[in-house]
């Protein structure tokens, strides 16, 4: 019983290092990604080898100048090179993901044929095939026309919706959708500081043009941070771990990851929690090595010279 707890509980920890692995390439590769998609491609072959997922597709909808809507395919990655890609590229799958952008939900693991009809379901079970998932992303930043998009059809920036479908062989570990989800939120605000995804709602950053704050104006509690679109190059070349991680102090790692954007450095705090000490620490450590830029809830940037 012991030893079937060991590999449980080691099974988990290898998740989460698998977690941080993906995340901290992910911000070296995009660099010199300059499409969408081709994060979206990267993203499906590590998440599929690196937390052995046999088959993984991103979905998205996608509007047109006609004010037509569609479920369009971005990529499918298999582990297989061999595996016949209209096994799961076909108008039964089409029909289901189509439903599924429009309920705007996850979808839980569950047996293949108790989701698709009995002929779907033969087929990928022939292909070993057993189970099936799926994860729901919504953002209000834009997301651009496919990068082979040929233009007629007349796509159009459309709000990110997309639909993450996963098939497996065996059941799904507990913790495996959660991680994947965790890595594609955290791939979103990666792709809006590398400007693949386009968002009016966030202020530009680094834009010289926005005026600072007011130090009389600034409390702690209504900071917002946003990651800085350069420097993890910087920082990894005097950093010796920088294969497993980029930022060396645990409570700024935790803090940087929590990110997105959108939440308060307070509320950020409370999700991970950190006490007021730490926290100021794991800004400090941020700041410093400039790996973050500080917004006031009215999207100004606020020179972080007078936090501190």
């Amino acid at each position: 019983m012991e030893n079937i707890k060991e590999g449980m509980n080691s099974h988990k920890i290898d998740i989460g290092h698998q977690q941080l692995s993906i995340i901290t390439q992910l911000l070296q590769m995009s660099i010199n990604m300059r499409h969408i998609d081709e994060m979206f491609l990267w993203l499906s072959h590590s998440i599929g080898q690196r937390l052995n997922v046999p088959v993984i597709q991103f979905w998205s909808y996608q509007a047109h100048t006609t004010g037509q809507y569609s479920a369009e395919l971005r990529v499918t990655a298999s582990q297989n090179t061999l595996f016949p890609l209209q096994v799961v590229n076909n108008a039964q799958v089409v029909e289901i993901v189509r439903d599924l952008l429009t309920q705007q939900s996850d979808v839980s693991p569950q047996s293949v044929a108790s989701t698709f009809s009995p002929d779907q379901a033969d087929l990928l079970t022939r292909y070993n095939l057993h189970y099936w998932a799926c994860l729901f992303l919504r953002s209000n930043a834009l997301l651009p026309p496919l990068m082979n998009n040929d233009f007629t059809h007349e796509a159009i920036p459309t709000p990110l919706t997309m639909v993450i479908s996963l098939f497996t062989q065996q059941v799904f570990d507990p913790n495996l959708l959660p991680t994947i989800k965790h890595i594609l939120e955290h791939a979103l605000s990666i792709a809006k500081n590398r400007g693949l995804l386009s968002n009016v709602a966030n202020p530009p950053l680094d834009n010289p043009t926005n005026n600072q704050a007011q130090p009389s104006q600034i409390t702690l509690n209504e900071l917002i941070p946003h990651w800085r679109r350069q420097n993890i190059q910087a920082l990894q070349a005097n950093n010796p771990l920088a294969n497993a991680t980029p930022i060396t102090d645990k409570q700024a790692r935790q803090l940087y990851f929590a990110i997105d954007g959108k939440k308060s450095i307070t509320e950020l705090a409370n999700i991970i929690q950190l006490d007021q000490q730490e926290l100021n620490s794991a800004l400090q450590f941020l700041l410093k090595g400039k790996l973050i830029q500080l917004y006031d809830p009215n999207g100004k940037v606020v020179d972080s010279l007078v936090i501190y």
